[in-house]
């Protein structure tokens, strides 16, 4: 790296941070903040209906050959900006869109945090399991719409396509592919100058020197990933079966006095 980058710009490219959900994006989403970068995209801080995840579901459709649905047509800068256009950085389900990011977005720096692989997918199980199993699918299927979600649904589009899943089942069983190829394909599209190969063990030096900022007097952030999405994962939840509920009973009431 020739100079580091001077970001944020409202007129700039966001900050790309492409290391794949479970590697560490929450303590990177962490440090970022300190530096001064305070507008981050994390999945753990979108609510389940976010109008977002509309756009990400054709972001989906647009980006992933393997799906019944892809268009073929990848998405604009014009069009990422509809959800990624006014954050300083993006993180965690971005990563999923990494290589349509990049065509997007030419200018901007990337930052990229690998894990050992086997860690990763001990780790990313608990993501994928679930919606990797038919019947939990279904299940999304029936409640989210009632509910006025969309999250889960897109979700499960967003790993199969990335993984390249024909059923189910094999969002598990390609998932040590998909992270491979993903890095690969990441590396290779970046020139070396706009790309940082990150460490969280390394501390602030090599993130500060990209990023063209001090080094802060606090220690780096280290955060559990594990925890968070635990926790967001059951708050989302009791919303989701909240609105279910409610909704549910204002179609039965509707249904009802439409028959009386």
């Amino acid at each position: 790296m020739t100079a580091p980058f001077q970001y944020p710009n409202s007129s700039t490219a966001p900050i790309l941070c492409l290391g794949m959900a479970r590697t560490g994006t929450a303590s990177l989403t962490a440090a970022l903040r300190i530096l001064g970068f305070h507008n981050i995209h994390h999945g753990l801080e979108i609510n389940e209906d976010d109008p977002q995840w509309i756009v990400l579901d054709r972001e989906a459709d647009a980006t992933f050959p393997s799906l019944p649905t892809y268009t073929g047509k990848p998405f604009t800068r014009a069009e990422w900006d509809e959800v990624f256009g006014s954050y300083d950085a993006v993180t965690d389900i971005a990563s999923f869109f990494g290589t349509s990011l990049i065509r997007a977005y030419p200018d901007a720096p990337v930052i990229l945090i690998e894990r050992d692989i086997d860690k990763w997918l001990v780790s990313i199980d608990q993501i994928l399991r679930p919606t990797s199993n038919i019947w939990m699918q279904r299940l999304i299927q029936f409640v989210e719409p009632v509910a006025g979600s969309l999250a889960g649904r897109v979700m499960i589009k967003v790993e199969k396509g990335w993984t390249e899943a024909r059923e189910p089942k094999e969002i598990l069983t390609n998932a040590r592919m998909a992270y491979i190829r993903h890095y690969r394909e990441i590396r290779e599209a970046v020139p070396k100058d706009q790309l940082l190969d990150l460490q969280l063990k390394d501390g602030w030096e090599p993130l500060c020197k990209f990023l063209g900022k001090e080094v802060p007097s606090i220690p780096f952030p280290h955060i559990n990933d594990a925890a968070e999405f635990q926790e967001h994962t059951k708050r989302s939840q009791k919303r989701v079966l909240k609105n279910f509920a409610k909704n549910a009973v204002l179609l039965r009431c509707k249904s009802r006095s439409i028959g009386t």
